[in-house]
């Protein structure tokens, strides 16, 4: 008898506690954000150009890379140039490339991107007279842009 008494006032609690808790109202509403595109190049430091060939004789090669880091959170294309190496006064014609290829590409599409990748650049002397002797300079620009 106890047990019943026990079970209908558990009922009854039961009861007028759910009729106190009446929805009156209810709205919703979508959250929503939009993530632009970002890439970062980092690891790209200076780098010397050398040769194997005899240094400064006529049609000696100068080549020379750096490893650099690409991130980005969607496609991008990724380009580079770069001038001829120069003293002042003289200059040598330099050439560049990207992953040994050429100074453009463009990383996957609908994707995030993550890797090392290479910029490398050569010089090929003239006649020994056809520049001086000396340290000659230049600078190269990798750009990352949107697609």
């Amino acid at each position: 008898m106890k047990l019943t008494k026990l079970a209908l006032a558990a009922a009854i609690s039961t009861f007028a506690f759910t009729a106190q808790a009446v929805e009156l109202d209810s709205d919703s509403a979508t959250v929503s954000m939009n993530v632009g595109l970002y890439a970062s190049l980092t690891g790209l430091d200076d780098f010397s150009l050398t040769t194997t060939d005899a240094d400064g004789s006529a049609g000696a090669t100068y080549s020379g890379n750096d490893d650099f880091n690409l991130e980005s959170n969607g496609q991008v294309h990724v380009s580079m140039s770069g001038g001829n190496l120069s003293n002042g006064t003289d200059s040598v014609s330099t050439s560049y490339g990207l992953d040994n290829a050429a100074t453009e590409f463009d990383t996957a599409a609908d994707a995030v991107h993550n890797s090392s990748h290479n910029v490398s650049a050569s010089a090929v002397l003239g006649a020994i007279s056809a520049q001086k002797a000396g340290s000659y300079s230049g600078a190269i620009t990798i750009t990352v842009s949107s697609i």
